[in-house]
Parts: structure tokens; sequence; C-alpha cells
């Protein structure tokens, strides 16, 4: 009996990959009858679940994460469905056409690693590798003197021909376990504002601060793509009046995906409001993470690309200067939905999956961390 039911999941796991994997392979028709049977499947484990088990927190969990995975692929067909051979109109109810977007996974991230690509991310996986390991054995396709110099900008090698990529940010759903956490999850979904392609997921309670968090492409959920680490706030730094405060004030970030070393950001001037400027090196290249909008604390920040930075003259909490030029890579905006806030971040277009990821990751954990306390 394990056997076959370990056969079953090894089988799931091979339709729901190859459902996302069909997507990027054009083959729309396939792709959707995949994520119907993954649906399927999945819907009769949650039925044999309720059936063979006593409720519990355990069990609440796994539950949930399979509503998800279900409710992933059910959204994945609908984004399918004005593509298929069919002969479904692909023009959507408000008389835009619909483009498809597959949903990113673990392919388009390898491609991005591999030397070949010359991407940014490509860059930073050699180098972290180089001084993590650095075996006489291996030789690398290219010398790190041939790396592309810092003193072109960033901005230049990326490819002016590639759309500005848009993620709209949404909460949305809260769900509180017996252990008094609140669990938050957030969502990016593509450009049509439709069909989430990534998700965030931590855990708060009112007199604790979000200290972790992790961040998931859809295509492979509940297996993590990056998880996030937060510095904590000293206790002295809080108001008396509401721990609540901490979320306002500046952490250092720690993201953890595919390479040997962390992503560490670090802001100029820890426990202070605001969280930037917060500063990182990536792929041999500086950059630093900047207010997105002085009167909302929410608002994705504007990443730009700098060289230098020096200590502002006369500061005596560490405010810094630098060179940045005011050419944006990252940056946000909001818009008012009902009563609810919701923010879209743009990227600029040509950057690769792997940083583009990482970015957002690190924007969207900030961004909960302020919530629990606007909530």
């Amino acid at each position: 009996m394990g056997r076959v039911e370990l056969t079953s999941r090894e089988n799931l796991e091979h339709i729901r990959s190859s459902a996302f994997e069909s997507e990027h392979a054009w083959l729309y028709d396939a792709s959707y009858r995949q994520h119907e049977a993954a649906a399927l499947y999945l819907e009769l484990a949650m039925e044999q679940w309720h059936a063979s088990i006593s409720p519990d927190e355990n069990s609440d969990e796994q539950i949930r994460i399979i509503k998800t995975q279900i409710t992933i692929h059910r959204e994945r067909q609908k984004a399918l469905r004005p593509h298929l051979e069919s002969g479904s109109d692909q023009i959507d109810e408000e008389g835009n056409e619909c483009v498809f977007v597959p949903a990113p996974n673990q392919w388009g991230a390898n491609g991005d690693l591999d030397e070949e690509s010359e991407s940014l991310s490509a860059i930073q996986n050699l180098l972290t590798w180089q001084t993590s390991y650095s075996p006489v054995s291996y030789t690398p396709l290219y010398d790190l003197d041939e790396l592309p110099s810092p003193d072109i900008p960033y901005h230049s090698l990326l490819d002016p021909s590639q759309a500005t990529t848009t993620y709209h940010l949404h909460r949305t759903r809260e769900w509180t376990g017996s252990s008094g956490f609140r669990k938050y999850i957030y969502t990016a979904r593509e450009h049509s504002d439709k069909y989430a392609l990534y998700m965030l997921e931590t855990s708060h309670r009112g007199d604790s601060q979000v200290n972790a968090a992790d961040f998931f492409r859809v295509a492979e959920y509940p297996q993590m793509c990056i998880s996030i680490l937060l510095s904590g706030i000293d206790k002295k730094r809080i108001s008396s009046d509401s721990s609540k405060d901490a979320a306002y004030k500046s952490r250092c970030i720690h993201l953890r995906g595919p390479f040997s070393q962390a992503i560490k950001e670090y802001p100029d001037r820890q426990q202070k409001i605001p969280w930037s400027p917060r500063r990182f090196t990536y792929g041999g290249r500086r950059f630093v993470w900047k207010q997105g909008d002085p009167h909302d604390d929410a608002m994705p920040e504007t990443l730009y690309e700098y060289q230098k930075d020096w200590a502002k003259p006369g500061s005596r909490t560490g405010k810094r200067c630098d060179d940045a030029k005011p050419i944006k890579l990252v940056w946000g905006e909001k818009k008012k939905k009902g009563k609810v806030d919701s923010y879209t971040i743009h990227f600029r277009g040509g950057m690769d999956q792997v940083f583009r990821e990482i970015l957002l990751a690190s924007q969207m954990a900030r961004q909960v961390c302020l919530f629990t306390a606007m909530d």
C-alpha cells in the first residue's frame, strides 16, 4: 500500500511539473489537460485526507497547502483558456488582447545561472562559487578579468527591445492557526493583474516582529525559491506605546536563493526610519534601494546602481551620499481599489529572472513587515 501511495505522489509531481513545462513550450492544450489532471488529483487527495485523519495543526497546514495548489492549477487553466486550439476568444471581457505569461520555473533560473548566458546572475553565481570553493580543477568559461567593467552602467547592458516587467502585489488572505500566529500570504500577479506568478508567506503575532519569510514560484509551490531573514529591532528602540513601531524601522535583509552565499542588504542607518537607503552588491556591482515615496512607507522602493558612497558631511546618524545616476532599475506605484491600496512594481526590461526574483522577494518581505503595523 505504501508503495502505491509513493508512486501516486511521484506521478502527481510529474504531472504538476509537466503542466508548467508545457506552458513554456507553447503546448497550451497539453498544459491545460495536465493542470486539470493535477487539480483533480489534489481534490481527491484532500477528500481522502479529511476522511483518514483527525484534525490537528499539522493537518490544517497540509490542507491549506493542497487548497493553494488546487487554486494555482485552476488559475493556470483560466490563463490558458483563451489560447487553446478549440478557438477560445483571445480578447478578454474588457476588450484587451490576452497575452499569455508562462509561470516562471526552475528552467528559466537554470538558464540565467549558466555561464554562457552572461547574465548578471551568472556572474553572481561565478563570483560566489569561486569565493566559497574555487577548486583548482575547475576552469570557468571566462576569466574574472573579462567580466563587464562596473564603469559600464548596468542599464546600458540590458536589451532595450525588452519590455518592462510588471507585477501587481496583493495580500490575498490571512490564516490564523491555533498557535496564535497570523499567516500573511502575499502574491505577485502578472501584468493583467489576474494570475499569480509568485507568493511570499510569513507568520506574525501581535507582540512579535517578522523575522523570516519564504518566497515561492507558484509553479513549484510549496518548494521554496528564496528564504529571507530579517534582523531584529532592539526592543529599547521600540516605543512603549506600540510594538508596531518596529515595522517602520530599517532592517538588514538576507536573501538566500540559488547561490552559495546570501545576498545581504544593509541600511545606511540601522533601526532608523525609513528602511532606505539600503545597499547590496550583486554580480560585482553595487546597488541601492531608495524611498519610492517619502509620504507612503509601503510604496515599493526604487533601485539604482552606484559606484561610490561616502558619509554625508555633518551627519551624526550614519547618513550617506552616493554617485547613483537617476536611472531607475526598479520602481513602484500605488493604485486604489475600493478601500484597499494595491501596489505595482516595475522592472526595467532585460533583467534576468533570478535577479528579478531576488529583488521582488526583498520588496515583498519589506512590505509585509510594514503591513503588520497597518492591519
